[in-house]
């Protein structure tokens, strides 16, 4: 079949797309509805803006080229043609300038999903997909799915794995203007921080990312492009930076020789398994059902040299008889000094509490609530708990609990172990935060 290149451009205005009639002196698709169309002369980025001023008489002036995606190849078993289709998508300034010619007998303003119930060109709603934010939407509901389900991640790896898919939407992106880019990254961003409502470091990441790369506002979008994944990797290089500052603490906490109660997986206690195999601690660990992580933690523990004990749930308040100090892990931090952490996690403290044994969190500045609103606690598959229960018996599978300020000895952050009525203050400076990238330091509070 023979292939021929052409430009396809669609207007668009208050989210309606402009559809075009084509009339009965054009070569192909007569009657047809389509976007502005014609056969490729030269460079499409020059070409496309030609075919606007022929077709609707539009200068360069009277819109703004939105969004360009790669050629598309269309067949159209008709005509017997391949049509190597090069789209793009324009946002007209008033509709009411538009004058068409001879190539086309009307317009309409519709919906873009109406396009798929009109008898237009071949392939024209794929091509306008590929032009639309819909492939971006689909990348994001993927990842979405991705992360909501994701067992083994904790809560730093989950907000590690969302910068790297903005530094990967940056590379695959269609947007053709800084104002798009930055409007399709503030989505992605308010998408990705709700999807895990237990871990603030997610939202909290993407908010304080968000406000840095709005720096780009008064770059071309190629700079733009080009500085937005310094940005992102400026964040998770701090990231890394935050993780080990806040672990150096434990050598002031901990006593030589102390046993040490951990719960759960958590990325940060992994951290700071070689500090207690430095001061020659002992290691309790809780099972953490219902999918057990704790096992891992405990291996891992186990790999490097420190005599551990893995106890159920259950047994963590008896097991506390033996115990110096209570380390846990930190999923988020809400602004009244209350600690969201793996189920579990509170009965210790309190238990611990009442045995007068100190309870730390580890955590960092990243794993503050932003926002005042209270975290909401996440609830999963009941079949991690009892597979075919019986009918009748609902079953739990809450995935987080809340630490009373009370029950804590101290939350261990980067510049220093505070205490939890200092945490309101410190979440009212996170915009520290945002510096220029081309400062080579990164000033945590």
């Amino acid at each position: 079949m023979k292939q021929t290149s052409v430009v396809t451009v669609f207007l668009c205005h208050k989210g309606k797309v402009c559809l075009v009639r084509r009339s009965s002196n054009v070569r192909t698709h007569k009657g047809r509805w389509s976007g502005i169309s014609g056969y490729l002369e030269g460079d499409p980025n020059e070409h496309f803006m030609v075919e606007l001023q022929e077709e609707t008489s539009l200068t360069s002036y009277e819109y703004t080229l939105v969004r360009q995606a790669k050629p598309l190849v269309i067949h159209d078993d008709r005509d017997e043609q391949l049509w190597c289709v090069h789209p793009f998508l324009c946002e007209i300034h008033d509709p009411k300038m538009i004058r068409l010619d001879w190539e086309n007998t009307e317009l309409e303003w519709i919906e873009p999903e109406e396009m798929q119930n009109r008898d237009t060109v071949p392939g024209l709603w794929e091509v306008y997909e590929t032009v639309s934010r819909s492939p971006l939407e689909k990348e994001v509901n993927d990842f979405q799915h991705q992360i909501r389900h994701d067992r083994d991640s904790g809560a730093r790896q989950i907000a590690i794995c969302a910068l790297d898919f903005l530094k990967g939407v940056c590379e695959t992106t269609n947007a053709a203007s800084t104002r798009t880019i930055l409007d399709d990254i503030e989505f992605v961003c308010k998408q990705l921080g709700t999807i895990r409502p237990s871990m603030a470091i997610i939202s909290t990441t993407l908010e304080l990312l968000f406000r840095d790369i709005c720096s780009v506002r008064s770059l071309d979008s190629k700079a733009a492009l080009k500085k937005i994944p310094r940005i992102i990797e400026n964040h998770r290089k701090e990231m890394d930076l935050s993780a080990e500052l806040a672990v150096r603490h434990i050598r002031d906490i901990l006593k030589e020789g102390s046993a040490v109660l951990v719960h759960s997986y958590s990325s940060s206690i992994n951290a700071a398994l070689n500090i207690l195999k430095e001061k020659d601690c002992s290691l309790v660990v809780t099972e953490s059902r219902p999918c057990l992580e704790g096992r891992r933690t405990a291996r891992i523990a186990s790999e490097i040299g420190l005599r551990v004990i893995l106890v159920t749930d259950a047994l963590a308040a008896h097991a506390l008889q033996g115990v110096d100090t209570v380390l846990l892990g930190v999923d988020s931090i809400e602004q009244d000094g209350s600690v969201i952490n793996k189920a579990g996690s509170r009965q210790i403290a309190v238990a611990a509490h009442a045995a007068g044994i100190k309870v730390y969190y580890l955590g960092e500045m990243r794993k503050i609530c932003i926002h005042e609103e209270p975290v909401e606690l996440e609830e999963h598959d009941s079949e991690e708990v009892w597979e075919d229960a019986p009918a009748g018996i609902l079953v739990r599978n809450v995935y987080f609990d809340r630490t009373a300020p009370r029950y804590i000895s101290g939350i261990i952050l980067e510049k220093d172990v505070v205490e939890p009525y200092q945490i309101k203050k410190i979440a009212s400076s996170l915009g520290a935060f945002s510096r220029d990238i081309s400062h080579k330091g990164f000033h945590l509070l």
